[in-house]
């Protein structure tokens, strides 16, 4: 697959779509998900790809396109003094996004359980808004580590996991996460597991799971003032 149908697929998830050559156009209402004034995104491949607000004015969008011509990913200081000049108040975010190997299509464990988020064991709130399949691993009657998608839809998911504090460097994020990506895999969809360059420990699990990268993305976003 060419991997800006990666990106693309994930922006689907993110509720927004290209629209037209490089506008960025919101598509549904996600929770959580802003409309970015900006993205860069640079593939496994070395492309890089801009997407731009719609909304943003022709004239600012015609000289950030300019300066892109000069933009060696991730150093993005001209696009950033150009909005500065016209005072836009923006944030910057930088992730890195992988797909999981085929072989996790074998993956087995018999550790790890899949409950309904309904379930009363599992004590999340925020699993209100996630789809209905939770991937955990108990202790001592007790879910101590849970993957489940933070979005998904019938083509992709993207992994969303924690382990409780008292049991990390076990092992068991990496099991529960395999469990969901298995899950996807045999639904005939592409398993996604993102972080902020700035996460460590999600780096290091990334790592741990040999997962391949697709892209990385640094995401301007509109500053909440």
């Amino acid at each position: 697959m060419d991997l800006s149908h990666y990106l693309h697929m994930q922006l689907r998830l993110e509720g927004k779509c290209p629209a037209g050559d490089d506008r960025l156009r919101q598509v549904e209402i996600v929770p959580d998900e802003d409309m970015p004034l900006m993205l860069i995104a640079q593939l496994a491949d070395d492309q890089m790809i801009a997407y731009y607000d719609e909304a943003l004015p022709s004239e600012l969008h015609t000289e950030l396109v300019k300066r892109m011509q000069y933009v060696t990913f991730p150093k993005i200081e001209s696009l950033l003094d150009l909005l500065k000049s016209k005072e836009f108040s923006f944030e910057v975010g930088h992730y890195k996004t992988y797909i999981f190997p085929e072989q996790y299509s074998s993956f087995k464990d018999e550790t790890v359980i899949s409950y309904s988020k309904h379930d009363p064991k599992v004590k999340a709130p925020s699993f209100d808004g996630f789809p209905e399949q939770v991937y955990a691993i108990e202790q001592a009657g007790k879910i101590v580590s849970v993957c489940v998608s933070s979005r998904e839809n019938d083509f992709c998911g993207e992994a969303w996991v924690f382990t409780d504090v008292r049991y990390r460097h076990q092992g068991f994020a990496k099991k529960v996460v395999s469990a969901w990506a298995k899950v996807l895999l045999s639904e005939r969809k592409i398993p996604f597991y993102s972080h902020k360059m700035e996460n460590i420990a999600s780096a290091n699990l990334a790592n741990r799971l040999g997962l391949d990268p697709v892209f990385e993305e640094i995401v301007i976003s509109y500053a909440n003032v």
